[in-house]
């Protein structure tokens, strides 16, 4: 940290470098509503001439840090820290940060450090008294800021979920000063729900970690070339919204939106696109989310209808390819991508779970629209039932005896309702998301069976309709205009594309050395005399091999198509010394499970460039246009 940078041009150079880092809490940042009524926080002189900050929440007042000496309270702290040996730490509490980089000198710049901080009003302190401008840089920093315990939870919890190692969870000290133990409990409890829910999801991951950065390549050019979901903010503000989801009780009032069409947004999610195309009703906006093969069959049969899509970059391609000519993109800040994003306008950020349904609503929260309205939102299974009629998998079924996750939870009308552990992770995230928005807008469940939904008003869709869908509104002409391609300069955005493809270019050149260099150090191995020159040779040549790889891949983009192998070297039976190991036993054990890395780094690395030649040939133009400017 920078102690002679000016006050004048503090805030300015953190936002710069929070914009170039993480431009998606920038953009959070420059958005959110702070002036937290509970919570007051302001920086102060400590007797060390360096700010500290003084913190009010409800009755508790007092300094987060050491009104004397912040930095050396700081380091005592982070040294303690220093022998917890993990991949990822967790910590709750920023402040002004000055334990945070005490931290990262205590562990080193290989582990990952996610920081949990609760209050946008100490974030803004922070970034208008202290130099962050290194943390803000630290591609092994994540930063969660802004919201209660549960959402806090909630989002730590799906960082979690991508990381396949062990978290170790650290906490400042006066953190729990501030926030209390009931604050704690409720946080541990949420995370708890979510990390169970999250194994599922990891698994999710390592299933499809060949096809989502495939996916995520191809609908590259689209996500370049079309307006984000920030194009949409605000547009209907006080405008109903129907999210049409693929439940059973679909069948139940589907046909009403014939009378709805023109009167309220008709969003409907892509697992219902058939339905209402065999009904002759067209959605305002299909929403899709998943990445794939059997979500891509859900449109087959389909006729494209130039009606535009909502969708994350890891969909599936071939719904991209077919039926995302016009689209808006969200949530575009994988490793994989997040480079080549940044050098264009941010597309947006919305808050989703695992069910395309949840797309939809957080789009029509942004959109501002009021009421929201579900339908076909079972959540559930009524009477055994999973799907809808018409849709897909209208014929399948389930029971108690499909699995240890099925349950019952309460039914609209009060009586039990069959459901399993991966919906009734949705349900709760429903909830969640009302809970923030109930005093400003409303929430009407109109799906007419399944679960209850807290926070919602539930009566049919035609009561819903009677109430607030009655007078006619532009829908198409507001869309098409949002929909509308930015004329932006793709140079830049295509060139962290060429770089990214000459960068695994040497990345693959470099492991097929390294898988050159272990088999030698194999062999020396193998012969009863050991030739220790030779071998430090050898070592000497990985080691730079290692440390050239690890900085060509500064940005991570080798991690998604690894990481089921990176489990594997880090925590399989290789990596695992048997008791009483021989030097030579340990030295081919090491050495065979460096093979398996090397191996893994050719192929996933020949992959991607696969899918990036992909990408580049989709987006010609632009690519020569960007060539002849070079």
């Amino acid at each position: 940290m920078d102690p002679t940078l000016e006050l004048a041009s503090l805030a300015e150079s953190n936002q710069a470098a929070l914009r170039e880092a993480h431009p998606q809490l920038f953009e959070r940042f420059v958005a959110v509503k702070r002036e937290q009524a509970d919570l007051l926080a302001r920086a102060e002189s400590s007797k060390a001439g360096v700010p500290t900050l003084f913190l009010k929440r409800g009755e508790v007042s007092g300094h987060f840090h050491s009104r004397f000496q912040p930095l050396v309270e700081a380091k005592r702290w982070a040294d303690s820290q220093g022998e917890e040996k993990s991949e990822t730490l967790a910590v709750m509490g920023m402040g002004l940060g000055y334990h945070l980089s005490a931290l990262r000198e205590a562990v080193g710049a290989d582990v990952e450090l996610l920081v949990v901080e609760p209050s946008w009003d100490v974030f803004a302190a922070a970034m208008g008294a202290v130099d962050l401008r290194d943390l803000l840089g630290d591609p092994k920093l994540h930063l969660i800021v802004g919201g209660n315990a549960r959402e806090l939870a909630r989002e730590l919890g799906g960082h979690l979920s991508k990381r396949l190692f062990e978290v170790k969870w650290l906490e400042w000290p006066a953190f729990r000063r501030f926030y209390g133990s009931e604050y704690m409990q409720e946080f541990s409890t949420e995370l708890s729900r979510t990390m169970r829910d999250a194994r599922l999801d990891q698994n999710t991951v390592l299933y499809f970690q060949r096809d989502w950065p495939r996916n995520m390549l191809y609908n590259l050019p689209t996500i370049l070339k079309n307006p984000g979901i920030n194009a949409l903010q605000d547009k209907f503000k006080n405008r109903p919204a129907i999210i049409v989801s693929a439940g059973p009780s679909l069948a139940k009032n589907v046909d009403l939106l014939h009378e709805l069409k023109g009167k309220a947004l008709i969003l409907c999610v892509d697992t219902a696109y058939r339905v209402l195309q065999n009904k002759g009703i067209q959605p305002d906006l299909i929403f899709s989310l998943d990445g794939s093969e059997l979500n891509y069959r859900h449109f087959t049969n389909v006729v494209p209808e130039d009606i535009p899509l909502v969708m994350v970059p890891n969909v599936h391609h071939k719904i991209i390819e077919e039926y995302g000519a016009r689209c808006f993109s969200a949530n575009n800040f994988d490793l994989l991508i997040a480079e080549v994003i940044k050098q264009v306008k941010p597309r947006g950020l919305l808050s989703v779970s695992g069910s395309v349904a949840t797309l939809a609503f957080s789009t029509a929260c942004r959109m501002e629209c009021d009421p929201v309205i579900f339908i076909g939102q079972d959540l559930a299974y009524p009477g055994g039932q999973a799907y809808s009629q018409g849709t897909m998998f209208e014929k399948m079924t389930k029971s108690m005896e499909n699995g240890y996750r099925m349950r019952h939870v309460e039914g609209i009308d009060g009586q039990p309702v069959l459901t399993d552990g991966q919906l009734d992770s949705f349900r709760v995230w429903f909830e969640g998301q009302i809970e923030e928005y109930e005093t400003e807008r409303t929430f009407i469940d109109a799906t007419e069976g399944g679960a209850k939904i807290k926070g919602t008003a539930i009566m049919t869709l035609r009561e819903a309709a009677d109430r607030h869908c009655t007078a006619p509104f532009e829908i198409k002409r507001v869309i098409d205009e949002a929909a509308e391609q930015p004329a932006e300069d793709l140079a830049a955005s295509l060139e962290v594309m060429q770089r990214m493809s000459r960068t695994l270019h040497q990345i693959r050149r470099l492991a097929k050395l390294a898988l050159f260099h272990n088999q030698e150090l194999r062999d020396l191995y193998k012969v009863r005399r050991l030739r220790t020159n030779k071998v430090a040779v050898a070592s000497a040549a990985l080691d730079r091999i290692e440390d050239n790889i690890k900085r060509l891949n500064q940005h991570r983009w080798l991690d998604a198509p690894l990481q089921h192998l990176l489990l594997i070297v880090t925590k399989g039976k290789l990596s695992q010394a048997p008791e009483e190991e021989t030097d030579h036993a340990k030295a081919m054990r090491i050495t065979e499970n460096a093979e398996l890395l090397y191996t893994g780094m050719v192929h996933a690395a020949e992959e991607l460039l696969g899918h990036i030649k992909v990408a580049l040939s989709r987006m010609e133009p632009e690519a020569k246009q960007g060539e002849n400017a070079r």
